[in-house]
């Protein structure tokens, strides 16, 4: 009777080792087409860059560094007044977002609520923020030209060429009126910001080129005009126009932000914040649970242990995750050119809160765009110096964590 039994359990006995061999063979091929896929990701990748490389390498120079923009000679075109607009409108953007993005994971992970609806709207938060990583950057750029650029018009709208919204520091108002000395102008006090014109009949107190207080003074036509080129340069013709000019200051400011470098960095803001607090929870959860069980059972409070046990083990991946997202604001165009536009006829980075800025993937767009052969070969170039600064983040990105996972 138990010859019978064993020799009807030999089959079923044989179909475990057939169903191991079967998952082994599965596993195999799956890594092999895994390794394919990353192969052929490398291959593409690689055969992009070399190809950018043989294109634009002969417009790896100096001058690609330290020279502007110039529509009239391509060959020499540089992009400096980009590289100091992208600095100026990360900077912004690291400023804004990582105060905020840091303090809102710390909240989300190490203060959840304990009421019913409180912990429903912590959860409401915590899915709005992750469906927000996923969100179009250009999503972000129409948001931030509605917020940040106009303000929902609450200032009143911007106008070209004239003092919009409320003006709080830093600016001087003039009109300008060409004087007697070919080329010179001097500058009259404006007093009512409504008169865009000023008709000059009379003498009267204002400021030469160099900002110094003078008497202007008024020549009338059919008399002999002065011969001095130092009187020449304070004496305007009788009936002269000027014109509004505004003297801006580094510091000056106004509401609504315009489209300036700050509403461009605080843009980017909003499109790295999900990213950072996302990044910035992950490292705080793996922060092991007997670390904050020791420091509340020793009557530590929760902000006591967050401070001094949670964040100092947590800030390797913290700060990895925010060079990271600082390296994709770099890269990012579309919400540059929603809120900036496309205009790269830019000599200098910006002079003051409120200036406009070049950035290099702008730059970059605008020259690939282009037909003539020395803006291609220049985007290729840009394309290179962009590259080289992602991954000098990239770097410091893996330095900082290794430095700090250090006992």
């Amino acid at each position: 009777m138990s010859a019978v039994v064993a020799d009807a359990s030999a089959p079923p006995a044989a179909r475990p080792t057939e169903n191991a061999a079967q998952r082994k063979r599965l596993s195999y091929l799956f890594y092999l087409l895994c390794v394919a896929i990353a192969l052929l990701s490398v291959v593409v990748l690689g055969i992009l860059l070399a190809s950018i490389f043989y294109q634009g390498h002969n417009r790896l120079s100096v001058d690609l560094l330290t020279n502007v923009h110039s529509e009239l000679h391509p060959a020499s075109a540089g992009m400096w007044p980009a590289i100091v607009g992208s600095l100026f409108v990360s900077g912004v953007c690291a400023l804004a977002a990582l105060p905020l993005g840091i303090g809102t994971a710390i909240f989300l992970e190490e203060f959840q609520p304990k009421a019913k609806a409180l912990r429903w709207l912590h959860g409401f938060i915590q899915l709005n923020i992750s469906n927000l990583a996923g969100v179009p950057s250009i999503v972000y750029g129409l948001l931030g030209l509605s917020v940040f650029v106009y303000m929902f018009n609450l200032f009143g709208p911007l106008q070209v060429n004239e003092a919009s919204g409320w003006e709080l520091a830093g600016v001087q108002h003039y009109y300008q009126v060409l004087s007697l000395e070919s080329g010179q102008t001097v500058l009259i006090p404006q007093t009512d910001l409504s008169q865009k014109t000023l008709q000059v009949t009379a003498p009267q107190t204002g400021l030469d080129a160099a900002g110094n207080a003078i008497q202007i003074n008024v020549w009338e036509p059919g008399t002999p005009p002065p011969e001095d080129v130092s009187v020449r340069r304070r004496t305007v013709r009788q009936g002269a126009i000027g014109g509004a000019y505004e003297k801006r200051q580094w510091y000056y400011f106004r509401l609504p932000l315009g489209r300036s470098f700050l509403a461009a960095g605080f843009t980017l803001a909003l499109v790295i914040l999900p990213i950072i607090i996302i990044a910035s929870q992950e490292a705080l959860r793996s922060v092991p649970p007997s670390s904050r069980e020791a420091a509340l059972g020793l009557g530590a409070t929760t902000w006591q242990t967050t401070r001094n046990v949670c964040l100092p083990a947590a800030l390797p991946g913290i700060m990895t995750g925010a060079i990271l997202a600082l390296g994709r604001a770099i890269g990012e165009a579309a919400p540059i050119l929603v809120v900036l536009g496309a205009a790269v006829a830019k000599n200098s980075g910006p002079e003051n809160l409120l200036d406009n800025a070049v950035t290099m993937p702008v730059l970059i767009y605008n020259w690939a765009g282009r037909q003539q052969v020395e803006y291609q070969e220049l985007a290729a170039a840009a394309i290179i110096v962009l590259l080289f600064v992602l991954l000098l983040l990239n770097s410091v990105a893996i330095i900082i964590r290794q430095r700090m996972r250090q006992p």
